[in-house]
């Protein structure tokens, strides 16, 4: 029995770990859009959709064309004062075709055409709409992941503070209160940690679910700023957005659908034909004959029918206004949609600036203020402050970013470049993703991480070692020259406070 156990102990730990191992696929932006578009259920499910529309026109026209059947009918009979029965049958075929005398076919058919091509619209709509919320969702993943490193960093820096606070107390050099805040600072961190991870692990959820349920996550790369690529301009949205062109054809099918139910009043012609092939005996009443054929027409001239034709025009006509009226809105929605991702992109462009400004401020403030403590100089509340300021700042740049990115995902949706055009060219968007010719300048060349300084020299790295926290997103590490306008900003300090 313990084998037992132990063996289904080995087997479970061994599946948990084959699990964990295969839990993610690292991908690029492109290997992930192509994974979308080959495996999200959603999107299959519309394509098949879309084929059974197809499908449906075809079976719905057939009713247009000629009819051919076989027929076949057999009786008996008893003779009067006779045991034995009668017996007759016979075989045949049957032609039968409606002749469309009014223009009922062609109008029919064209309207069922219009309708699995609003199917198709609807379809480019909603692959459009799909495609930008995975383009979303990766970036807003991917800066999460930068915000997760950016609170672990803080968490660090915070601990090594608590550590120098400790020796301190050790030494009699600051109070007990000093111990308090610190660690107090070092449990707010941890939290902020978790939060952070938890908004990273959610994102990955969702970007799983868009990719038919393969567990993936964004590959490690540099990260750079947006700059802004998209051609804005309104007529082309109106032009190639699916929704707007799904609209359109409703309208120029709700027209036909009238002229069709106008016709309900329309005279019919039917024609048919049949040929007896075999007939036993051959004095049975069917007709025609044994190896005869005979043809019919048969003329209907509808006089009245309740209204029917009446009201369905009436009915026909208000869909017509309903259509336009749908289409009048969605050109207004397309305008505004354009309007608000405009605004929305330079508000974050410019969010993005003062940001990266202000981190650079509060990363100098808080090494400045990280020497004064460390040498006893300063307050552990002016430590703390600036490290609240150095982290909310980093944040809202993170976010001004990730906002950039989401703007200009907004303003190609609102142009329908993730979908294809009525022909089935793919637009610029998607052929970014391997679906046609590549597409270059998606971004700048702005780096979200400083590159200016590449490695540091002997100098600026034994004053990092000084300085906890010197390796914090967004900030490169300290040259010489930097480290000596920090020392001399100490001295200016000092003297001000009449410190040898």
């Amino acid at each position: 029995m313990k084998k037992r156990l132990v063996g289904l102990s080995l087997s479970l730990v061994l599946l948990i770990c084959a699990g964990e191992a295969a839990a993610s696929v690292s991908m690029t932006l492109e290997q992930y859009m192509r994974e979308i578009l080959l495996n999200n259920h959603a999107l299959r499910a519309g394509v098949k959709s879309v084929e059974a529309d197809y499908y449906s026109v075809l079976s719905a026209v057939g009713t247009q064309r000629p009819a051919l059947a076989a027929t076949a009918g057999a009786n008996w009979a008893s003779h009067q004062g006779n045991d034995s029965g009668y017996t007759a049958g016979h075989l045949g075929l049957a032609l039968t075709h409606r002749i469309d005398i009014s223009g009922r076919y062609s109008l029919d058919e064209r309207q069922r055409i219009l309708g699995y091509e609003v199917s198709r619209a609807k379809f480019d709509a909603n692959l459009n709409t799909l495609i930008s919320t995975a383009e979303q969702t990766w970036w807003s993943a991917v800066l999460a992941r930068e915000n997760v490193r950016l609170q672990q960093e803080v968490l660090t820096q915070r601990s090594e503070n608590h550590r120098v606070t400790m020796e301190k107390y050790r030494q009699e050099l600051v109070p007990r209160l000093d111990i308090v805040r610190s660690e107090a600072q070092v449990v707010q961190a941890e939290s902020q940690v978790k939060e952070a991870e938890t908004t990273y692990q959610n994102l990955l959820a969702s970007l799983s679910f868009l990719a038919g349920g393969l567990d993936v996550e964004p590959e490690e790369q540099e990260l750079k700023v947006p700059e802004f690529d998209v051609k804005v301009n309104y007529d082309e949205a109106l032009e190639f957005r699916p929704d707007v062109r799904s609209a359109r054809l409703s309208v120029e099918r709700a027209k036909l659908v009238k002229k069709l139910t106008a016709k309900g009043l329309s005279p019919t012609l039917d024609f048919s034909a049949q040929w007896t092939a075999w007939s036993d005996p051959e004095t049975t009443n069917s007709v025609p004959k044994k190896g005869e054929a005979a043809a019919g027409l048969s003329l209907k001239l509808p006089i009245f029918d309740g209204h029917q034709t009446k009201y369905g025009v009436l009915n026909a006509d208000r869909m017509i206004q309903a259509a336009e009226s749908t289409l009048e809105s969605l050109k207004e929605q397309t305008r505004r949609d354009i309007a608000v991702a405009l605004n929305n992109w330079k508000n974050a462009s410019a969010t993005e600036v003062d940001r990266k400004r202000q981190v650079e401020r509060a990363e100098e403030e808080l090494h400045i203020t990280e020497l004064m403590y460390s040498e006893g100089m300063g307050a552990q509340i002016d430590l703390i402050n600036a490290q609240v300021s150095y982290r909310s700042v980093s944040t809202e740049y993170l976010a001004a970013v990730r906002d950039m990115y989401v703007a200009l995902v907004e303003l190609r949706q609102a142009m329908g470049d993730y979908a294809p055009d009525e022909d089935g060219t793919w637009r610029e968007a998607v052929t970014r993703y391997g679906k046609g010719n590549d597409v270059l300048g998606e971004v700048g060349l702005k780096s979200l991480r400083d590159p200016r300084v590449q490695r540091m020299e002997p100098a600026a790295a034994e004053a990092e070692s000084a300085v906890p926290g010197a390796k914090t997103f967004g900030v490169p590490p300290k040259s010489a020259e930097e480290v000596a306008e920090i020392k001399a900003s100490l001295q200016k300090i000092y003297q001000e406070r009449g410190i040898e």
